[in-house]
């Protein structure tokens, strides 16, 4: 069986991204590469490199359902990844992963939530162990 344990996300500004995934979500900031057009994050068991996409490239913003990625993270208190989140500044699209709920802007949902990240890519963001079918920590 192969396992995931990398993952690289293209970003308009990798600063930007970079204090978001470590404020908000809590990876831990690794290095950078050495062209300095990237950098590194971990989770404690996967690498997440940030790549600072060229200047003039374009992205079109993309709904729900049609975006570019999407991914879920597990983390130790949902209440508190949602303080950093609001603290932050950052976006809550929707406050279930699943049923995909308006968010409360001003509550923590008592289950999940999906936030975006400065690009605009998905995040659900989850306390829930058994949130994904397949997936044992």
């Amino acid at each position: 069986m192969a396992l995931l344990r990398h993952l690289a996300i293209r970003c308009t500004c990798m600063e930007k991204t970079r204090e978001f995934y470590v404020t908000c979500i809590g990876w831990k900031f690794v290095g950078y590469r050495a062209s300095r057009r990237g950098l590194d994050l971990s989770d404690g068991t996967n690498n997440i490199t940030l790549i600072q996409q060229p200047v003039d490239a374009v992205r079109p913003e993309q709904e729900e359902g049609n975006e570019y990625l999407h991914f879920g993270v597990i983390v130790e208190d949902l209440q508190a990844c949602w303080d950093r989140c609001k603290a932050w500044g950052a976006t809550v699209s929707k406050d279930n992963i699943k049923e995909r709920n308006e968010a409360n802007e001003q509550a923590c949902p008592p289950g999940s939530f999906k936030v975006l990240d400065p690009d605009g890519n998905i995040v659900d963001v989850t306390a829930n162990q058994a949130e994904w079918r397949g997936v044992t920590l």
